[in-house]
């Protein structure tokens, strides 16, 4: 197999058009991820083509997992060896699970590294719109007023999905980005007040992601999740995505079925492992 390492996201636009374009729905991690990548020189961007022409991919952003779901399983090793040749440590790996194990069996067997599994989450990919019923109140896209309310919510949502201490600090950055790479931010409200948001990221060939998803403590279980999914579905369709698709914690039995309902259908498994010595 040939492997070859890029020196910037640049250099990796080829790769890009060949491997990521073709299924925006599978790729949507890669492709939402590669907006933010322009002048990053100090990832990972690496492609591997075996001997019938077929070509996988592999990136990284720095601090982040190695995105693996555009690399098969059979050229795992190959990727890992020459990756290790110019990087010592990986923060983790993600992609479908078959992809993700293979490169995080490799990774190891490679490195002396332990994966732990840290994620598993379902893609989604939106059918036909299943409209909530009975859902009081209206959605309207979030502005410079709503920062405030943004930050904590956001920062809410980090530690509730991922066990996080509380860093508005941090998520400053990542309100930020959503505004910086042409993101939105849609609110449900009831009565004027708002009570759950959902991010829209802009559409990416054809694609359009939705997440996080939120709804503070004291407003669950009154439908608002659902209906501002919804909203947020329908926007995306609005900014001009052909597919909607989303993330949800396999364990997330509430989120799941949420979207079962609303007419989003599973494309693949998903795997976060975390690598630590």
């Amino acid at each position: 197999m040939d492997v070859r390492l890029f020196n910037s996201a640049n250099d990796f636009g080829p790769v890009v058009h060949w491997v990521y374009r073709k299924d925006p729905v599978l790729f949507t991690s890669e492709l939402t991820t590669l907006r933010t990548t322009r002048g990053v020189t100090d990832g990972v961007f690496l492609s591997v083509t075996d001997c019938d022409g077929e070509i996988g991919a592999a990136m990284q952003t720095p601090g982040d997992a190695l995105l693996v779901s555009g690399l098969p399983p059979a050229m795992a090793k190959a990727a890992a060896v020459e990756l290790s040749t110019v990087r010592d440590t990986l923060p983790g790996v993600r992609g479908t699970r078959p992809s993700a194990t293979a490169f995080a069996d490799a990774w190891c067997s490679v490195t002396g590294a332990r994966a732990v599994e840290a994620i598993g989450r379902t893609l989604y990919q939106l059918g036909d719109l299943v409209e909530p019923n009975g859902v009081p109140g209206e959605c309207r896209i979030a502005g410079a007023a709503d920062a405030d309310l943004l930050l904590t919510w956001i920062d809410g949502f980090f530690v509730d999905a991922f066990g996080v201490v509380s860093d508005k600090g941090a998520r400053r950055g990542f309100l930020a980005d959503i505004r910086a790479y042409g993101g939105d931010v849609v609110l449900w409200s009831v009565d004027g007040e708002p009570v759950s948001m959902a991010r829209v990221h802009a559409p990416a060939a054809g694609m359009s992601r939705i997440g996080p998803v939120y709804t503070p403590v004291a407003s669950r279980g009154r439908g608002f999740g659902a209906a501002v999914t919804a909203a947020a579905a329908r926007h995306a369709h609005r900014r001009g995505a052909r597919h909607v698709v989303l993330f949800a914690d396999v364990v997330n039995e509430v989120a799941n079925g949420i979207y079962n309902r609303l007419g989003f259908v599973p494309v693949a498994d998903s795997l976060e492992c975390a690598f630590v010595a």
